[in-house]
This record gives structure tokens, sequence and C-alpha cells, in this order.
């Protein structure tokens, strides 16, 4: 009975908070298409139609994707939990961590630089109190209805951060986790081979090759898993990370943009501009470092599974001969580069933040000048 009133009130809250975020967004988008505002007012309804429309997208995919997303969450759990060590997952738990709180920390700064401003105008000029531009209240209206409803979907936006956030990071998280399941496989193939190298004059020789080879086929079993986990990876969250990649330069354009046509800012319109640009820079290079760093890891693997030891059971020529076609073909297996694409196309990688960096300044200046 309680776990049945729990998952309703979940329900009625997922219905009540998505259903208050579209009708913001709806009006968002009334506001940049049909919308009467100055000149920055109506860049900021453009820009954050595009941004929430987006981001709305990606939630939809996470609640179509509910169930293959805990399915896949089990398998990662599972896959190499024997193998793991404390140094490597301390390591792979402060990645997350600090990555994550970097992107949050400049979002929410960006978001109170917005309200700060607004107020300050608000005060100051006697101008309505903007943030979230939308289509009602009318720009003019300045009846306490309208204040209130401009304070309501203020706080709308930073309560919907929230799982907006949670939808941006998710991959992310599967992205870090699935790169340190490549270095942890990696250490398995180096610690089977310095056990072996230990093993075989401390034991029966016969009885550490036989362990070798079972290691060696447990690394490669682990392999063939993750390739298929990657896939799953890239099915699940690939629109997702992509979406994200065109939001990030794309707004980052429009931001900049703004830059350029209000040369004179005070300091809190510099501090909402700058930090907005770096969270979605560190969002875009969030999921763009990580993505590469899985196919730089994997294409790590081909060494260590070949310097795993098998050269050195000669004494054993059957038991040589089975590890030596596991290792031969684990190799083949290893040297395909693993690369993670946007739709289907742009690699998902380093030189790609570079290239996406260089466009999105580039397509600022032809906008500029």
């Amino acid at each position: 009975m309680r776990a049945d009133g729990s998952v309703k009130l979940r329900n009625i809250y997922m219905i009540i908070t998505f259903t208050a975020y579209i009708i913001m967004v709806l009006l968002e988008n009334l506001a940049a298409c049909f919308g009467d505002f100055p000149k920055v007012e109506k860049n900021s309804s453009v820009m954050f139609s595009v941004i929430h429309n987006t981001v709305l997208a990606k939630m939809f995919l996470l609640l179509y994707h509910k169930k293959s997303i805990r399915k896949l969450n089990s398998e990662m759990a599972l896959l190499g939990a024997d193998m793991e060590d404390d140094v490597t997952m301390n390591k792979q738990y402060k990645k997350v961590k600090y990555g994550l709180l970097l992107y949050v920390v400049s979002v929410y700064l960006s978001l109170l630089a917005y309200g700060v401003d607004s107020l300050s105008k608000c005060v100051t000029e006697g101008t309505p109190f903007y943030t979230v531009v939308t289509y009602y209240p009318s720009y003019n209206s300045t009846t306490d209805v309208a204040s209130a409803l401009r304070v309501f979907f203020y706080m709308t936006w930073l309560y919907m951060m929230l799982p907006m956030m949670a939808a941006d990071c998710l991959p992310i998280v599967h992205l870090i986790i699935m790169a340190y399941k490549f270095i942890t496989l990696c250490n398995h193939f180096k610690n089977i081979s310095k056990d072996f190298t230990r093993n075989k004059t401390n034991m029966r020789k016969e009885s550490a090759v036989l362990k070798l080879k079972f290691g060696c086929m447990q690394g490669i079993l682990m392999h063939r898993k993750l390739i298929l986990l990657i896939k799953e990876v890239n099915r699940v969250f690939g629109i997702i990370m992509s979406l994200q990649v065109c939001e990030s330069s794309a707004v980052a354009v429009l931001l900049l943009l703004r830059l350029a046509i209000s040369p004179r800012q005070n300091l809190t319109d510099a501090i909402m501009t700058y930090t907005f640009v770096s969270s979605l820079f560190i969002l875009l290079a969030l999921n763009l470092w990580n993505a590469g760093e899985i196919t730089y890891q994997a294409s790590l693997l081909s060494f260590e599974i070949y310097s795993c030891g098998w050269h050195l059971c000669n004494m054993f020529p059957q038991h040589q001969r089975d590890i030596k076609y596991l290792v031969l073909i684990s190799s083949a297996q290893a040297q395909k580069s693993l690369i993670l694409k946007a739709f289907a196309i742009q690699e998902l990688s380093y030189a790609t933040f570079v290239s996406v960096a260089r466009l999105t300044y580039s397509i600022f200046a032809v906008f500029y000048k």
C-alpha cells in the first residue's frame, strides 16, 4: 500500500511539474514568434525558447528510455565489479563529482545573475522584472498580477533547472563510468601479467599458466560486453548528446551576439552573460571530452592484451597456443576504433570540442560584422 501511494504521489508530482514547465515553454515560444519586446528581451526570448525546447525534448527522451536506462545501469554496475580497485573508483567518483559540480555552480551563478540584474533594473530604471521572457504578461503590463507571474516564472525556472540539469548530466555520468570500465580492464591485464610473473616461481608452473589463461578469458569476455554496452549507451543517449552539442553551440552564438549589440554592460549583466556562456561550454566539454576519453582508453587496450604474458608460457605449448589465439583475436578486436558520433556523423571527441568552439566563434564573427 505504501509503495502504491508513493508511486501515485510521484506520478502526480511529475504531471504538475511537467505541466508547469510545458506552459512556460509554450509562452516562451509565443514570445519568440509573436511577442513585441525591446531588442534585448526579444533576443532573450529566442535564446530561451531554443534552450528550453531542446531540454524538454531531452527530458522526454529520458522518460521514453527509462526502462532501458535502468537495465543499462544494472549491467554497468555488475560488469567488472570484481576487477575494480579503490584507487580507480575514487578517481572516477572525483571526476563525476567535481565535473558536475562545476557545471551546476556555473548554471546557478548565471540564473542568480539574471535575477539580480533584472531586479536592479526594475529598481533603478523602473523597467519590468524580466528573466524568462514570456508572451503573457505583455512587456508594458505593470499590474500586480503581471509582476507576480514574472516572479513565478523565474522561480519555476530556478526549480526546473534541477531536472533539466539531471537530463544533461545523466549521459555524462555514463560516459565517465564507461571510460573507467576500460581503465579497469587495462589494469586487469596488467595485473594478470604481474601475477603470472610472480606465480610461475612460487607455485606449479602449469597452475600459473592456467590462471593466466582464465584471466585472459575473463578480460576478453568483459571487453566483448563493454562493446555491447557502449552501443547501448550510444543508442539510449546518442540523440541527447547530439542535441547538447547543437544546443551549446547555437546558444553560445546568441549570447555572444548579445554581447556584441550591448557593448556597455554593468557588472551583473556581464557576469550573467559570461557565466551562461561558461556553463554551455562546460556542458559541451563534459560531453565531448568524456566521449573522447572512451575512445582513448579503448585504444590502449590492444597493447595491454598483447602484453599479458602469453609469450612466457612456452613450457606448455598447448596452453600457449590456446592463449595466443585468444590474445590475437581480442587484440585485433581492440584495435578497431571505438568512436561515439553525434547523429551518426560527427565524432564526439577532444578534437570536435576545439572544432565546435572555433565554429561558434566564426559564426559569431560573421554575424557581428
